[in-house]
């Protein structure tokens, strides 16, 4: 619970700051270029958190990064490399979920497996294995604790996209 907790806050306090300083920028009328400073800002502060938070608002994030009709390209910008560099989970991490899932050790199901991912997504990772009888397979995992992740951060989009219908300073071309 307090890691949820700490979670969506981190959220909506991103999102509180990034409305507070759109709607500062434009009472205060700045400058194309200085419009264009603040959204660079906003995307290297909003990469940073979904990296670091993961699961489904990186996905959002890269849902995003292509949406250059609608967000300035200053934002668009810093956030274009989460469709392809998602940094894995820890190797324990991701061992303890195998265990779990097969109710067993590792060794039971495999000649060999990979500690380190192949590829690393926003939901999931994968990993290059050899089963028992030497075949070699690829083992998709899902990233821990994500079925958890996603129902906060939908909670926390809700909070978001609420506040946003009722009031968005965000325009294309700010």
């Amino acid at each position: 619970m307090k890691s949820k907790l700490r979670r969506m806050t981190k959220v909506l306090w991103m999102a509180f700051i990034i409305f507070i300083q759109v709607y500062w920028y434009k009472f205060t009328k700045k400058s194309p270029q200085e419009w264009d400073k603040l959204w660079e800002s906003i995307g290297k502060r909003f990469r940073r958190t979904l990296f670091e938070l993961e699961g489904l608002l990186i996905k959002i994030g890269q849902l995003l990064s292509i949406r250059g009709d609608l967000l300035p390209q200053s934002f668009i910008r810093q956030i274009q490399d989460l469709t392809d560099k998602v940094p894995p989970s820890e190797w324990r991490e991701i061992e303890a979920i195998l265990i779990s899932e097969w109710s067993g050790a590792i060794e039971d199901h495999f000649l060999s497996i990979e500690k380190t991912a192949v590829a690393s997504a926003s939901i999931g990772e994968v990993y290059k294995g050899v089963l028992q009888d030497g075949s070699e397979v690829a083992v998709k995992v899902q990233r821990p604790n994500i079925q958890s992740i996603v129902q906060t951060d939908f909670r926390t989009l809700k909070i978001i996209i609420g506040s946003l219908t009722t009031s968005s300073p965000f325009q294309k071309g700010l």
